[in-house]
């Protein structure tokens, strides 16, 4: 895949072109933005690019890009998060493979075709003892070397390591874009609308959203709140989050959905809703900081179903805009 392929971020791409083109690429770039617009397929491919020797990289067809694609090129190593979702320091005999100390420790040896390029994507989830670890290899990665740090955000990064790095920024995608990427893969599939207007922005979620049992129980849930918000919801009836498996997936798209409602009112944008899940715009606007309230407390371990009700059936007392972030402190 080339960047022609890429949907969105154009201006990104061309810049990322150029330092290729006038071999000015830095030793070290950080990619920002919202998890799954692309920043990692964009640092892929621009990895292929720089090793590939075609004029016209990566060309997909030559022994580079084959091992490229295959995930076996000897000069490029990535580090990604374990399934504790971080990624590993490392112990002190550095044999544990993707860590921080792996790597440094691989970048010691000379590489096989002239550079490494590194991948290190999440580097916000690396303890603070390894982005210290990783700040020299940030600072001076080896002649003709280069590193490629991704991030949702640089908050969670030492500084010092952001200093010393070209940070590009990575908008959200176009509601046209994210269209484009689900019919691609979706060619027959149904709500594609609604789900690129409610993924917010990323074709990650947009994807994941075309599980029908995910997408089964946002809509089941925003039926629910618009009927406690029309004073027809029963007490005894709990929201189900249980048939996907991350209730702050489910929150956050929910926030997309009403934000999207809001916004729709103000700029006049047709999207077509199911009726029964379709909130005016002061309703969205309650909705929305209602479950930003919620999201922000999932990591007090609140019961979100007890929770939720509460705050909805006090909806009438709730002013959208001037609404205070509840106080989970006590719990």
């Amino acid at each position: 895949m080339s960047f022609q392929k890429i949907k969105g971020h154009q201006n990104q791409l061309k810049y990322l072109s150029r330092l290729k083109e006038q071999k000015t690429i830095p030793h070290a770039l950080l990619f920002t933005g919202q998890q799954g617009i692309g920043k990692r397929l964009i640092a892929d491919i621009f990895a292929a690019s720089v090793f590939c020797k075609d004029i016209d990289s990566p060309c997909g067809i030559c022994h580079s890009c084959m091992q490229m694609k295959a995930g076996s090129y000897p000069d490029f190593l990535v580090l990604e998060r374990d399934d504790k979702g971080k990624i590993p320091v490392g112990n002190s005999d550095r044999s544990q493979q993707g860590s921080v100390r792996w790597m440094i420790d691989r970048l010691t040896r000379s590489s096989i075709n002239g550079r490494y390029i590194i991948i290190v994507d999440g580097v916000e989830t690396i303890s603070e003892s390894g982005q210290n670890a990783l700040l020299k290899t940030v600072e001076e990665p080896g002649s003709d070397s280069h590193i490629i740090l991704i991030a949702e955000s640089k908050s969670g990064i030492l500084p010092t390591i952001v200093s010393r790095c070209i940070e590009i920024n990575f908008n959200p995608l176009q509601v046209s874009d994210i269209k484009d990427i689900v019919n691609e893969r979706f060619p027959d599939g149904e709500n594609s609308s609604l789900i690129s207007s409610i993924c917010g922005g990323s074709a990650e979620v947009a994807l994941r959203l075309y599980d029908d049992k995910v997408f089964d129980v946002i809509i089941a849930a925003a039926k629910e709140i618009k009927g406690i918000m029309r004073g027809r919801g029963t007490a005894g009836k709990a929201f189900d989050f249980s048939g996907a498996s991350d209730t702050a997936f489910i929150i956050t798209v929910l926030i997309n959905l009403y934000s999207f409602m809001v916004r729709a009112h103000i700029t006049g944008e047709v999207v077509v809703y199911p009726d029964d899940i379709t909130l005016d715009t002061g309703e969205s606007e309650k909705a929305v900081k209602i479950l930003l309230a919620i999201k922000k407390g999932l990591k007090n371990n609140l019961n979100v179903n007890s929770i939720l009700k509460g705050m909805l059936y006090s909806v009438t007392e709730i002013n959208p805009r001037g609404f205070p972030d509840p106080d989970f402190s006590w719990l």
